[in-house]
């Protein structure tokens, strides 16, 4: 039978198609979600959400749900036969959020798929997709129920979030390039006595293989070890606790216990990327588009962040709100971003294996120097929480920057904030002088446009900021909210009749963002500056909307 035509179809209910799902729904997009598995898995699989990830999450109104189930992780430690080599902090992250969050991918998918339920949207389950006809304007999915029939679901886009085994990738006929690493690992969660940090991620470098910890809660860990001399095959038993016990004795990691293991497992890694996130109509996220080693616990974030950057251009696109050009810059953005993530991942896991006793100890000098140097652990960690992630070079990203004379203190203090960099969070005040947040105003899901008014602003730029209010406001009614952001010497009267206006009393906002003068930021609802305009202008602002919005 045929089913009626849908805005988007997402294949995979794991926390990327979910994350996709929610934010569809939040934004009012036909569509619905499949999975072929009976039920969600209970396993722990992924757990560690990163600074950026967890600022998504508070976009999206999740973050009290996702912190009351976790545990923070505060460090990375690196050790050489069971002795200290090197320690990062997490505490350097210019985020709100400056710790790895430790909570089981069970339940990141539990409170993302409450939060689908409360839009009245349900995983279709034990739903399996078969094959796709793909048409000039729709997709018609084939997908077997669970009766053994078949349904066919006429989607505009069909969003692949279907993990590592990809139906939607064969379909495309994607190639997913890379390769396994040549050694197989043996996986363990169990609770743990031992001297080493609970509450840090740990790596012990050892002639025999590398080994990993990482912390579940209170004194639950999953340790990896690599096999380097072990082949496994079909025909082996699964590892045991005994294993675990030899493995760490041979390792020279200094325990008390290792009990109650919960899952016990052989695994092999790969590092494996598709060339394009998609074709035409269909697209890949997660997974389904990129896998590779789990060292720094990158994998779940940047599918997640995947589905966030998504999501949005295609509910502009189906609303008939912009040109489905925008979707070619899901491509452009994500995929540098995974070729990073499984490049960068592949030389960590290399380097830590590393088995030359001479290279071993020249990798060991290096890495103790280096994370002794407060700028070097500064950008390590910068990396791996993702907070760097940018998209200077989007095609769909521009600014017109005018850099005039700054008065002393306001240029440099931190850095410019560019077209394509993520937006921090900053405390303003109301006109009454109450308390607010630059993230709160950013959660309504559409484009925020922020007019700086600038330490000392001249009547002139006054007058061009009223324009660009009135105009924006009138021609972009519920695509971009607008937000007046003052400094210490307030507003003229007209303007505190505007509606949303705020004052940076210390200038740290105009600060970091080089708002000397007037200026204006236009952020995506994703949190990236997607305009920057430095004289003001309304003619290079609505040049700029013109090649966004129909």
């Amino acid at each position: 039978m045929s089913g009626s035509g849908i805005g988007v179809l997402v294949v995979g209910a794991g926390p990327t198609g979910l994350t996709m799902a929610c934010e569809l729904a939040r934004r009012g997009i036909s569509f619905r979600i499949i999975d072929k598995a009976s039920a969600p898995s209970d396993k722990s699989k992924a757990f560690g959400i990163h600074a950026r990830t967890m600022e998504v999450f508070e976009n999206m109104g999740l973050i009290d749900s996702v912190l009351d189930g976790g545990n923070i992780c505060n460090g990375f430690d690196i050790y050489d036969r069971g002795r200290p080599l090197a320690s990062l902090s997490f505490s350097s992250i210019e985020s709100k959020y400056p710790y790895l969050l430790i909570l089981a991918q069970s339940d990141t998918e539990k409170v993302l798929n409450e939060r689908l339920e409360s839009y009245g949207i349900k995983v279709e389950r034990e739903k399996e997709l078969l094959a796709i006809d793909r048409g000039a304007d729709k997709c018609r999915s084939h997908v077997k129920l669970p009766d053994g029939s078949e349904e066919i679901i006429e989607s505009a886009y069909v969003s692949g979030c279907d993990g590592s085994h990809s139906t939607v990738r064969h379909i495309l006929g994607l190639e997913f390039e890379g390769a396994p690493y040549p050694n197989y690992w043996l996986l363990a969660d169990c609770d743990l006595d031992w001297e080493y940090p609970f509450h840090h991620l740990s790596a012990f470098v050892h002639p025999k293989g590398i080994t990993a910890y990482f912390p579940l809660y209170k004194n639950r860990g999953r340790l990896m070890f690599e096999l380097q001399d072990a082949p496994v095959t079909e025909e082996m038993p699964d590892p045991t606790l005994d294993d675990v016990k030899r493995l760490m004795g041979e390792r020279e990691i200094k325990y008390k216990s290792v009990t109650d293991p919960n899952w016990l497992a052989y695994f092999r890694l790969h590092h494996r990327m598709v060339e394009r996130y998609g074709d035409g109509r269909i697209f890949l996220s997660g997974d389904a588009a990129h896998i590779h080693s789990p060292m720094g616990g990158q994998g779940m974030n940047t599918g997640i962040q995947d589905a966030y950057n998504l999501a949005w251009k295609l509910a502009l696109v189906l609303e008939g709100k912009s040109q489905e050009s925008l979707l070619g810059s899901y491509n452009a953005e994500r995929h540098p971003v995974g070729e990073e993530v499984v490049s960068l991942t592949d030389k960590a896991t290399r380097m830590a294996g590393i088995q030359n006793p001479v290279l071993a100890a020249i990798r060991n000098k290096v890495v103790g120097i280096a994370s002794r140097i407060d700028a070097v652990q500064e950008k390590l960690i910068a990396t791996l929480s993702q907070v760097e992630i940018h998209y200077k070079e989007s095609p769909v990203v521009s600014e017109r920057w005018y850099q005039p004379d700054m008065a002393e203190g306001y240029h440099g203090y931190r850095h410019d904030l560019t077209a394509g960099e993520r937006v921090r969070d900053y405390r303003l005040k109301d006109l009454s002088g109450g308390e607010g947040n630059l993230y709160g105003l950013l959660r309504n899901g559409i484009h925020n446009l922020l007019l700086f008014t600038g330490g000392d602003p001249e009547d002139m730029e006054l007058d061009e900021l009223r324009k660009i209010h009135v105009a924006v406001a009138a021609d972009y009614e519920g695509l971009v909210d607008i937000h007046i952001v003052a400094g210490p010497k307030g507003v003229p009267d007209d303007y505190k009749t505007m509606g949303s206006v705020w004052t940076d009393g210390e200038l740290h906002m105009h600060k970091d963002f080089g708002a000397g003068r007037a200026s204006l930021f236009l952020i995506r609802p994703d949190g990236y500056v997607g305009f920057r305009n430095q004289p003001a202008s309304l003619d290079d602002l609505e040049e700029y909307l013109q090649g966004i919005f129909v």
